[in-house]
């Protein structure tokens, strides 16, 4: 992954990325008052596919961002049941939130000469930034960190054999049980 700073950003692009995040939050949001709707009615938890049908449409993103958060959420939501049994403080989600970070993966990313084009759905003007991505830059998501950063996955192609000659090895130490009299 490669950090890219948004530096110089004009008053309208920050605040279009600004409105992004808050948009992406609704659909957190959105999710969250539906599972916690459905834990308090005792009734059959949102699955994913539940939760697409829910958001579908609904929100100013691109659709595949859409469903890259509601990934997240049930991410969440699972990681937190598997633990409950043996961390009982923790809590599924239930703070609504302001901003959530933007997720664009790799096939909605087109890039142009000296900038980066982010679709923001149907029918909307797509975020476009002044970035020049290398060819093996993939998937992005917009994160605020003291001003705004993109965050981009790169392809890094595997090599095909170890350069060098040299090995080394690893004593794992050896653990001997003793008991007290």
């Amino acid at each position: 992954m490669r950090v890219y700073r948004l530096e110089n950003l004009t008053r309208s692009q920050f605040i279009r990325l600004k409105l992004s995040q808050q948009e992406a939050a609704q659909v957190w949001n959105c999710c969250m008052e539906m599972h916690t709707q459905a834990r308090l009615e005792h009734t059959k938890w949102p699955g994913r596919t539940e939760l697409q049908k829910a958001t579908k449409g609904r929100f100013a993103l691109h659709s595949q961002s859409v469903q890259m958060i509601v990934h997240a959420f049930q991410a969440s939501v699972d990681t937190t049941r598997q633990l409950k049994p043996s961390t009982p403080k923790m809590r599924f989600p239930y703070k609504t939130k302001q901003f959530y970070p933007v997720m664009w993966p790799a096939q909605a990313v087109c890039k142009q000469e000296g900038r980066l084009v982010l679709p923001m759905g149907r029918g909307r003007p797509s975020l476009i930034l002044p970035l020049d991505l290398p060819a093996e830059s993939g998937a992005c998501t917009l994160v605020w960190k003291r001003g705004f950063e993109l965050h981009v996955c790169m392809e890094i192609p595997q090599a095909e054999y170890v350069p060098g000659v040299k090995q080394a090895t690893v004593d794992l130490g050896e653990i001997v049980r003793r008991e007290v009299a």
